[in-house]
């Protein structure tokens, strides 16, 4: 299949195993963020496969909380700065160091919007940090979390700092502490969601890659680890053999496994009919990934198996793929409704 049909091809499925689900989820918060709402492409679903395939370390983006008045939020910014030690960026870019910067800080965001009292009863600030799980050069990781902050957070005011073990020995690998405003310039307040958090890890792993740093924002269900209730010890061992671990999953927790193995099969099958050899490699690549997924069971094991090594990864799957214009687009929002 010709480079530009598989790109399509290979969008398609892409948006339904890495986006779809939180689109739907946030649609009015895409709106205001450009980010969240271009299609993916060929090539960024191919970079997110490669740096999923070679373990590349997830992202971390943590909302710790939120300040209910000026008091805890200048408690909070003197906590991360160290009192003023280490240097703050707010969203312009200015630089704050020192003690008295530090309160005049304090004193503009109380007056930027609606006066925030000493004690609220609501949060008027919330708490990010923005961190990966492996050492990173400092100052990447650092300008990777203000292009995040500018692009997910432009119409709040923001402070930023950068914890290392050369500037703060109480951190053992780099990363940034986050303070925003929850009410912003335009006068709607911040109130974001679990899947707003998924958006976040992504934007945040993008700025990375575009620095050189392999970084994923998978979500688990996508990397095929179920998530349910454990099961007592004698349902398990009742259970059929070879039909799953000890999680017990519900109906809504099955079916949106359907629908992930449904789109990473249809991100193999692009992937397979492709001219490039290295589409081909990659195919071969999501299904040994398939292959390892903790939601398998014996029996979907061996078909992938099965498809793997003897038919191919394209059997039975060319011709939908050739013609997944609105048919399939009606197919994915079906099953999509299904997942929910």
């Amino acid at each position: 299949m010709k480079r530009r049909a598989v790109d399509g091809a290979l969008g398609f499925w892409g948006e339904r195993l890495f986006c779809q689900s939180l689109r739907s989820a946030v649609q009015a918060a895409h709106e205001r963020h450009d980010s969240r709402t271009r299609p993916l492409s060929g090539g960024e679903v191919r970079r997110r496969l490669r740096a999923l395939f070679c373990h590349a370390p997830e992202v971390m983006v943590k909302v710790t909380g939120g300040g209910r008045g000026m008091a805890p939020i200048r408690a909070h910014m003197s906590y991360i700065s160290r009192g003023g030690r280490l240097e703050l960026e707010d969203e312009r870019g200015d630089r704050i160091v020192g003690r008295q910067a530090l309160g005049d800080l304090v004193q503009e965001w109380r007056f930027a919007g609606s006066a925030i009292a000493s004690r609220s009863h609501r949060r008027e600030a919330l708490h990010v940090m923005l961190s990966m799980p492996y050492d990173v050069d400092a100052q990447v990781v650092f300008c990777a979390a203000r292009d995040f902050a500018q692009s997910a957070l432009a119409h709040h005011k923001f402070a930023m700092v950068l914890h290392e073990p050369h500037s703060d020995p109480r951190s053992k690998r780099p990363h940034v502490h986050l303070i925003v405003r929850k009410q912003g310039l335009d006068g709607n307040r911040l109130h974001p969601s679990r899947a707003d958090l998924a958006c976040w890890r992504q934007e945040f792993a993008d700025r990375l890659a575009e620095r050189g740093v392999a970084a994923n924002a998978t979500r688990r269900h996508v990397r095929g680890e179920a998530q349910g209730h454990v099961r007592p010890r004698s349902q398990i061992a009742q259970a059929v053999p070879g039909q799953g671990t000890g999680i017990l999953l519900s109906e809504r927790a099955t079916a949106s496994q359907d629908y992930v193995l449904s789109a990473w099969r249809g991100v193999a099958s692009a992937l397979s009919v492709s001219e490039d050899p290295e589409d081909r490699i990659l195919a071969r690549q999501t299904l040994d990934f398939m292959l390892r997924m903790p939601i398998l069971s014996r029996q979907r094991r061996l078909s992938f198996e099965l498809e793997r090594i003897d038919r191919g990864p394209a059997a039975g799957r060319i011709e939908e793929i050739r013609a997944f214009g609105q048919s399939q687009k009606t197919t994915g929002s079906k099953e999509l409704e299904r997942a929910r």
